[in-house]
C-alpha cells in the first residue's frame, strides 16, 4: 500500500525557534490565542448588539423562515446557512443571537487549523498563524455575522485536516468527517461541490484506499442529495439553488466593468436609480425577471455563453482582473464602518489600514515562502492537494465575478502552505529572488486595488 509519510520529524534549523515553537509552550499559547480571539469577538458582538441585520444576512434568515413555514418557493440562495439558522429562527431569536449563532464556526475553524497543522508537523507555530488571522478585522466581523464565509472557512480547514490525516493512513472516521465537511460546505457554497469528489479521489490516488475514498464521496453527496430531494418537493426540479447563473451573467455581460466585475452583484439593482445608467441592461433584467423563476437560470446561462463565445478577449481580460482583484486586501469590515465615528474619530481609514496590514502580513509572508519552494515541496502530496484545493475553490470566482471578500476561506490554507514551505526551506537551498518577485506582484495587486477603490469613491 502506497502511503504518504509526513515530515513531522524534520527539525527547523533555527536556534531561536527551539524555545518559541516547542510543543508544550506552543500548545498552551494556542489555547490562549483561541480564548483571546473569542473574547475579542464577544466584545465586537456587544458593540453591534443593537445593529439590525442587513443585506445577505437578512436574506439567509428570510430563507430560514420560508423553510420553517413549509411554504413552496424557488430557492435563490444556497440553503446551508439558512438550514443551520432554522432552530434560532424558530425560537424567534433577536439579531444579536443570530449573530452569536455563527461564533461556533470560529471555534470549529480554530480546531480544524490545529488539526491540520498537527498532521503536517507544524503545530509549533499554529498559535502565531491563528493570532494573525484572528486579528484580521474581516475575520472578527464574519465570525459574528450570519453569512457564508466563516462557516465555509471552518468546514474547508476541517476537511483539509481530514485529507492530510487520510494520506497518513487514518481510519474511516476521517473519511466520514471529510465527506460531512465537504457536503455541508457545498450546501453553503455550491461552487465548491467539485471538492466533494476531487479531494477523496486525491486521497485514493495517494493511498490506494478506494473504498474509504468512496465512503467520503457517498457521505458528502448524500447530504447534498437530501437537500436536492427537498428542493424537488418545493419546485419539481433537481436543483440546489438558482443564483449561480445570474451571478455568472453579472460578471460577463456587455456592461460589466473590466475590473469591477462584482459591480452588478452589489450595485444597479432593479428598482434603484443606479440601474438607470444602464438602460439596456435594465431591459434585459426586466425581461428575464418576468420569466418563471425556474426558467431564469437557463436564460441567464444562454446570454452568458453567447457573450463569452462572441467576446473571448474581453472574457480573458475580465478573468485576469478577477484573479488580481481576488487577492486584494479585505475591506468588508471597513466598508461597514464607513460612516461610523468613535469619540469623534472616523473609523473607516483606521480599520482599512489595519485590514491591509494584517492581510499583507498573513498572505505576503505565505506567498514569499511558497514562491521559494523547490520541487520536493510540491512532491509532498499534502502540499500539492492544499494548493489544488485553493485553486479549485477560487476558480468559480475567477470566471464569474470577483471581490476580495470572496477569498476569506482560502486564507488559512495559504498560511498553512506558507508555514510548510518555510519549514522545509531550513533543509534546502533557498531561491529568495522568486520570493521577492512574488511579494512585488502582490504589492502591485494591492496598488491596483487601492487605485480602483479610489476611482469608485471619486465617482460616487
Amino acid at each position: 500500500m502506497a502511503m504518504f509519510e509526513p515530515r513531522s520529524n524534520v527539525s527547523i534549523e533555527r536556534p531561536w525557534t527551539r524555545y518559541l515553537f516547542n510543543d508544550p509552550w506552543a500548545t498552551s499559547a494556542y489555547k490562549a490565542i483561541v480564548a483571546l480571539s473569542v473574547a475579542i469577538r464577544l466584545v465586537a458582538l456587544f458593540a453591534v448588539r443593537n445593529v439590525p441585520l442587513a443585506s445577505d444576512a437578512q436574506d439567509y434568515c428570510h430563507m430560514a423562515r420560508q423553510l420553517l413555514s413549509g411554504q413552496l418557493f424557488v430557492p435563490y440562495w444556497p440553503p446551508g446557512t439558512s438550514i443551520y439558522l432554522i432552530p434560532f429562527v424558530a425560537a424567534r431569536a433577536p439579531d444579536v443571537v443570530l449573530r452569536f449563532a455563527i461564533l461556533p464556526f470560529w471555534l470549529i475553524c480554530c480546531w480544524g487549523l490545529y488539526r491540520l497543522m498537527s498532521a503536517m508537523g507544524t503545530q509549533g507555530i499554529a498559535w502565531l498563524v491563528l493570532l494573525v488571522f484572528s486579528l484580521l478585522p474581516d475575520s472578527i466581523h464574519l465570525s459574528i455575522e450570519p453569512v457564508t464565509p466563516m462557516p465555509v472557512a471552518a468546514l474547508l480547514i476541517v476537511a483539509l485536516s481530514s485529507v492530510v490525516k487520510a494520506l497518513q493512513g487514518a481510519p474511516v472516521s476521517e473519511y466520514l468527517l471529510m465527506g460531512c465537511s465537504l457536503g455541508f460546505m457545498s450546501l453553503i457554497r455550491p461552487s465548491s461541490l467539485p471538492l466533494v469528489v476531487l479531494l477523496p479521489i486525491a486521497c485514493f490516488l495517494v493511498t490506494r484506499r478506494f473504498y474509504l475514498g468512496l465512503v467520503s464521496v457517498v457521505f458528502g453527496m448524500f447530504l447534498v442529495c437530501c437537500w436536492m430531494f427537498h428542493a424537488h418537493t418545493l419546485t419539481g426540479k433537481w436543483i440546489i439553488n438558482t443564483a449561480n447563473a445570474k451571478n455568472m451573467y453579472y460578471g460577463n455581460n456587455p456592461w460589466t466593468p473590466l475590473y469591477r466585475t462584482w459591480y452588478f452583484g452589489s450595485h444597479a439593482k432593479p428598482g434603484t436609480d443606479e440601474i438607470k445608467n444602464f438602460p439596456e441592461f435594465e431591459q434585459v433584467m426586466k425581461r428575464i425577471d418576468d420569466l418563471p423563476a425556474l426558467n431564469q437560470p437557463a436564460a441567464f446561462q444562454a446570454l452568458t455563453t453567447s457573450y463569452i463565445r462572441n467576446h473571448p478577449g474581453q472574457f480573458l481580460v475580465r478573468s485576469s482582473s478577477r484573479v488580481r482583484c481576488f487577492f486584494g486586501f479585505d475591506i468588508f469590515t471597513a466598508a461597514a464602518l464607513k460612516n461610523t465615528r468613535w469619540r469623534g474619530v472616523r473609523l473607516f481609514p483606521l480599520v482599512l489600514a489595519w485590514e491591509a496590514l494584517v492581510y499583507f502580513l498573513l498572505v505576503g509572508t505565505s506567498i514569499f515562502w511558497i514562491a521559494q519552494a523547490q520541487g520536493s515541496f510540491w512532491r509532498e502530496p499534502s502540499n500539492a492537494i492544499i494548493l489544488a484545493t485553493v485553486v479549485i475553490y477560487s476558480a468559480p470566482y475567477w470566471l464569474s465575478m470577483s471581490h476580495p471578500t470572496y477569498h476569506y476561506p482560502i486564507l488559512l490554507p495559504l498560511a498553512v502552505l506558507g508555514v510548510s514551505a518555510w519549514k522545509m526551506s531550513a533543509q534546502q537551498s533557498r531561491h529568495r529572488l522568486r520570493g521577492w518577485i512574488a511579494i512585488v506582484a502582490l504589492l502591485l495587486v494591492q496598488v491596483e486595488w487601492v487605485w480602483q477603490m479610489s476611482r469608485t469613491a471619486a465617482a460616487s
